[in-house]
């Protein structure tokens, strides 16, 4: 199974272009934390379509993501004839947590509202569940 998890703040601004036929692609890196400041690793991230458009509109240098997708390579020939390669991850889901602190006072894009919500409701249902267990 490919699945990455991770959470971490932009490095930079995203990188969003549009393509002729309605696709847009946006590439970003974040900065995931160790346990020591010096531990930090920088993660290459690629959204698609609606999930880029989302990303070019709420994200910029500082937010704080959490970014769920697989874990892809990418190969090229570079130009003194080498192979080159780097991993990245294509995002599946993106939640946006934090936009930097300067702006801080704009509200956080519906998604993250929605799943807010959803969550306040999930207990009532799980005792709902728990009275009809046959045991």
């Amino acid at each position: 199974m490919n699945n990455v998890t991770l959470s971490g703040r932009l490095a930079k601004d995203p990188e969003c272009k549009e393509f002729e036929k309605g696709k847009a692609v946006c590439d970003f890196t974040i900065a995931v934390n160790g346990y020591k400041k010096e531990d930090t690793v920088f993660i290459k991230v690629k959204a698609w379509d609606g999930r880029a458009r989302s990303c070019s509109k709420f994200c910029k240098k500082g937010s704080l993501v959490n970014v769920c997708g697989a874990l892809r390579e990418n190969s090229w020939k570079a130009k003194d004839g080498s192979i080159r390669k780097e991993l990245y991850i294509l995002a599946g889901d993106i939640e946006f947590v934090q936009r930097p602190q300067e702006e801080s006072g704009k509200t956080m894009p519906e998604q993250t509202q929605e799943v807010s919500q959803v969550e306040e409701s999930e207990p009532e249902a799980v005792e709902e569940g728990l009275e009809e267990v046959p045991f």
